[in-house]
């Protein structure tokens, strides 16, 4: 028979696979930017999700919302870090930054309590009574989130690490799907949708 035998062929398969797969998250924080609406950098959608109880967005304001965990050692500290940074920048508008565990066996409410106050004023954390309510509010918005096993009784939150902007009508607005961030120019999008906003309600 002609051809490669059916392993190395299959090997070769699942390196394209593997390249593909990387040059698409290489490319991401460019294509959020072409694929978009001209006006903003992040991803334009407008879409309904459910509201955060106890974490709605400000009246005429907006939510940022991210879905992440505590004992998270990679994408989370990233956009925790980007999301007090744009706090900062923010200070005067109505905008609330809002962490949602996805793992709330272990962010217990002490904890998120505390880091709260630790990450400023316009912060808010929700914990959901159960990871698999926790992993349905993401998919909600469009996240994806599940437990893989990590050591002798351990586990990490495997999740997609994006940032979501929400309207007060519990609209999602912006999608920015990688933490390697421009934050001017989501500061710039943030003031634009505050701007759209005041026109609409005027």
């Amino acid at each position: 028979m002609g051809g490669l035998p059916v392993p190395r062929l299959f090997i070769l398969r699942t390196l394209a696979l593997l390249t593909a797969a990387i040059g698409l998250l290489t490319a991401m924080p460019y294509l959020q930017a072409s694929l978009s609406d001209n006006d903003f950098y992040g991803l334009r959608t407008d879409l309904p999700v459910p509201a955060l109880a106890g974490a709605e967005a400000p009246q005429t304001g907006l939510n940022v919302v991210f879905f992440g965990y505590r004992h998270c050692g990679d994408v989370c500290p990233k956009q925790l870090g980007n999301l007090k940074r744009l706090q900062a920048m923010m200070a005067e508008d109505p905008v609330q930054f809002v962490f949602v565990t996805l793992d709330p066996e272990r962010d217990q409410q002490a904890e998120l309590s505390h880091f709260n106050a630790a990450m400023g004023p316009q912060f808010v954390a929700v914990r959901p009574q159960t990871a698999r309510a926790a992993q349905a509010l993401a998919l909600a918005y469009g996240d994806v989130a599940y437990k893989t096993p990590d050591g002798r009784d351990n586990y990490t939150v495997q999740h997609a690490g994006h940032l979501y902007v929400v309207s007060a009508m519990n609209r999602k607005q912006l999608t920015y799907v990688t933490d390697n961030l421009d934050l001017e120019r989501v500061h710039h999008d943030l003031r634009l949708l505050l701007a759209r906003q005041k026109e609409e309600n005027h």
